[in-house]
């Protein structure tokens, strides 16, 4: 619901919540941004074990003395429980007969939505409602369908325009504030639950401190593990006080990597003590603030798993270290398993799939294999009767996937219900794209800004000379503009008229380096916008020439900001950390002092500048 139609003192509690994690013991303690690397290629408290039980135990914490989750899980059979487990893809906008089967005999327990299923608020309603009315119309009662989607902001947000279109979560970190991150937290959930969705596969807990990093970069908060949990807790608890769940991923932390798990398997050789220090402190936290779900990683931890397995199919990484050590009683669950090769290349999507809920998965993702659904159910169910999964590893699995459901209003009532038809809170449609959220949006951009390296600011430009912005060809193109492209150059213009703007790709075409340098040879001031500029050799010719010719040329980093390193001559730099109109609108007001600088890193950049850097403007 809007935040108009939440008693006050609800809104007072949620963003007491906020306050309390950002401050509270537990808090404390793609890579970059360029547009076509990094970005993944499809993607992907509740009944619980108490530390030390084994994986195919009995549930060791019985359900609140309210809680109907003890009698759904004597109520459903065997074949229903481990479909609880069993979450699934579609390929489009409709339900395909494996779904609608599958459905039907209360096979699947959620449905992960990706920009397959496209940005459309009505058909994703529309969709969503489908797929519940499907999983309720059955004879017996069936709960809810949890339905998914990565919804980060930045690199990874599924839904495009009407959406609100957040910062990525570098951003959030650069701009510092635990209350702006609980406010876009709350504001994505509200967008959500407008088209039926109800768990954000968000936020990120991964300490980024591997300038090599190839997946999560911008997608992290930082490299400082107080950092991160402070912000990750803040988004985490905006997103459940407004009943959506969130799920902080990668576990125990995919930020040290130099390999992309989509394709091939990472492996993080840090002694314990290393992990304790730096990548499990923003789970502890999340685990501490009671989020709903947590997403293990495909990869390779040797100081934790003895077995030599990934983390998402490692008893000692699920069960040992996740459940025992850490005492998560939610819901542990799987990247998708069937679209990485991490998994597919090494273990099968079969074999894997058996592997992590014997390891303690209580979630497995299958979201890539069309046709193959319902043969995947078939492998796990054979895994159960041939008592290679343990009934009682099923029941504790189920018991905690029906806790969330449960807390999230996707149980209806057991006493003469069939099916689930309507579960689950709503918001209004017009949440979608609300001003409200776009203002929020605008203003985490502008405050995440980072003056790393001045020179030239604030410009003190005659009206008779010129600005010429080279801006980014893949950011939201402007039609009809006088001059400019992208939301950078209208941000600049509006302050500057004299502005004009050429884009380029971030592998440009020489033609359209040629005509980006003829326009920059009549300018007062370049504004040179770029995704990891530091790996294009395009980018960096131009930049270098630009700036031997004489002229003020300020950089503005869009992806990690490593330009620096590979080019130490620029002498003025600006972090935006993404290339979204929200990162990009609030450059022009800061290049002429309208507007301050107040971002500061929430990465080093080697050999520079340290983790909190950042400079006001004079």
């Amino acid at each position: 619901m809007p935040a108009s139609r939440v008693p006050a003192a609800a809104r007072r509690l949620a963003g007491l919540l906020v306050l309390a994690l950002a401050l509270s013991p537990l808090a404390a303690c793609a890579r970059g941004g360029s547009p076509d690397r990094g970005r993944p290629p499809g993607d992907t408290p509740g009944v619980g074990t108490g530390p030390g039980v084994e994986p195919g135990a009995e549930p060791g914490e019985p359900p609140a003395p309210d809680s109907a989750v003890s009698d759904w899980l004597a109520y459903l059979t065997l074949e229903e429980k481990l479909g609880q487990l069993f979450w699934v893809g579609l390929p489009g906008t409709e339900l395909t007969d494996e779904i609608r089967g599958l459905l039907a005999e209360g096979k699947v327990g959620g449905v992960i939505f990706f920009g397959r299923q496209g940005s459309d608020p009505d058909v994703l309603r529309r969709l969503s409602g489908e797929l519940q009315a499907a999983a309720a119309a059955r004879d017996r009662a069936t709960p809810g369908l949890v339905i998914a989607v990565d919804h980060e902001g930045g690199l990874v947000q599924r839904f495009g325009p009407p959406f609100t279109q957040w910062p990525g979560a570098m951003a959030l970190g650069a701009a510092g504030s635990a209350e702006l991150a609980g406010a876009m937290g709350r504001a994505m959930a509200r967008e959500l639950l407008a088209v039926g969705v109800n768990m954000n596969l968000a936020p990120v807990a991964d300490v980024n401190n591997n300038p090599a990093n190839p997946v999560i970069g911008t997608r992290s908060f930082g490299e400082q593990p107080e950092l991160v949990a402070r912000m990750a807790s803040a988004v985490a608890a905006g997103l459940q006080a407004e009943g959506v769940s969130a799920v902080a991923k990668h576990f125990p932390g995919h930020g040290d990597t130099a390999v992309d798990s989509h394709l091939d398997l990472p492996v993080i050789g840090h002694a314990r003590e290393r992990l304790d220090r730096v990548e499990l402190v923003p789970f502890r936290a999340a685990v501490g603030a009671g989020i709903d779900a947590v997403m293990v990683a495909h990869v390779v931890f040797p100081a934790v798993a003895g077995d030599g397995r990934p983390a998402s199919l490692s008893p000692d990484v699920v069960t040992g270290l996740l459940k025992g050590e850490l005492g998560y009683a939610g819901v542990a669950m799987t990247d998708a398993l069937d679209g990485m090769a991490a998994i597919t290349d090494t273990y099968g999507v079969e074999e894997g799939l058996v592997l992590a809920v014997e390891a303690g998965a209580d979630v497995v993702l299958v979201t890539e294999s069309f046709g193959r659904q319902q043969a995947l159910y078939r492998r796990l169910l054979q895994a159960v009767e041939e008592g290679r999964i343990p009934e009682g590893r099923v029941n504790d699995a189920a018991g905690r996937v029906l806790a969330l459901k449960e807390k999230r209003i996707l149980l209806p009532p057991l006493s003469g219900a069939a099916g689930a038809e309507g579960a689950g809170r709503r918001a209004p449609a017009e949440a979608v794209g609300a001003a409200e959220h776009q203002a929020l949006a605008d203003r985490i951009g502008a405050d995440a800004l980072t003056l790393v390296r001045n020179a030239h600011l604030p410009l003190a430009l005659s009206p008779g000379e010129q600005v010429v912005v080279i801006g980014p060809a893949y950011a939201r193109r402007l039609d009809g503009a006088d001059g400019v492209v992208t939301a950078l150059g209208a941000g600049i213009k509006a302050v500057h008229t004299n502005t004009v703007e050429a884009a380029l790709e971030w592998r440009p075409e020489p033609d359209a380096i040629a005509h980006a340098r003829s326009l920059a040879e009549g300018a007062a001031a370049v504004v040179y916008a770029v995704a990891d500029g530091h790996e294009a050799p395009a980018h960096l010719a131009l930049i270098r020439e630009l700036i031997a010719a004489g002229k003020p040329v300020i950089v503005v980093g869009l992806g990690m900001p490593y330009e620096l390193t590979a080019a130490p001559e620029i002498e003025t730099y600006i972090a935006a950390y993404g290339f979204r109109d929200a990162n990009l609108k609030g450059v022009g007001p800061l290049l002429f002092g309208r507007a301050p600088a107040r971002g500061r890193l929430p990465v080093s950049i080697p050999g520079l500048y340290p983790a909190g850097h950042g400079l006001d403007l004079p």
